[in-house]
């Protein structure tokens, strides 16, 4: 799995979300906008999960992938309502007024399941089988752009002196990531390199397009700050 987190790595659009980072974080309000636009998105993970999971094929490991996530999605919610300055209002709900960005957000989750679900179309499952392969593979697609994304993160958060660390959600990611690499391999012992391979391309599609739409969103905040 390194070498095509080490892919990422390289990517050009990662040095444009880093200069983002540094724009954001510099701001309290857009940066708690931004928090709670993670936020969201790890919610989305879970709800995701809850419909692609089925009873026969979940064990210990699965339950406790979702719980993992949905504390991810709580712990980044309280960082939001904390550097705005401990009020709800404004990062109360997921809504777009109180993201950044939100809706995109959702759009790259969306995008990277239905690439996923096109490439799976002729891998020979069915019914729940096939569901939990979709899973698995979107999955793994967006746990190795966390395991890009998280540490750059890190980096802003510890230089800005912010209130707050995402080392401990790394950690979790790194740990799932190398649960559905296992998964993987173990449904697709041949080809599960060659598909993780083209879930990245995707994913790294919809990865620029919300990119694209924080940077005009943030461009967007400071032109009617400055007016």
């Amino acid at each position: 799995m390194e070498r095509f987190t080490a892919q990422l790595r390289t990517q050009a659009s990662m040095g444009e979300l880093r200069r983002l980072l540094a724009a954001v974080v510099a701001s309290p309000a857009l940066h708690a906008r931004f928090v709670n636009t993670l936020s969201r998105m790890e919610y989305i993970g879970v709800r995701k999960m809850l419909k692609a999971r089925h009873a026969d094929n979940l064990d210990e490991e699965g339950l406790l992938h979702m719980i993992e996530e949905a504390s991810h999605a709580m712990r980044l919610k309280r960082a939001a309502i904390q550097l705005n300055g401990g009020q709800q209002e404004g990062v109360r709900t997921y809504s777009e007024q109180d993201t950044l960005s939100g809706p995109a957000g959702e759009r790259y989750m969306q995008g990277v399941d239905r690439g996923c679900e096109a490439l799976l179309a002729d891998c020979g499952l069915e019914g729940p089988a096939r569901s939990d392969a979709n899973y698995l593979l979107s999955t793994t697609a967006i746990e190795i752009r966390a395991e890009a994304f998280y540490p750059m993160y890190e980096e802003c958060l510890k230089a800005a002196g912010a209130p707050f660390s995402v080392k401990s959600i790394l950690k979790d990611e790194l740990r799932h990531l190398a649960e559905m690499g296992e998964s993987m391999s173990a449904i697709f012992p041949s080809t599960w390199s060659e598909l993780i391979g083209r879930a990245v391309e995707i994913e790294t599609e919809c990865f620029e397009q919300w990119l694209r739409a924080m940077q005009t969103a943030v461009q967007t905040s400071h032109a009617n700050a400055g007016a």
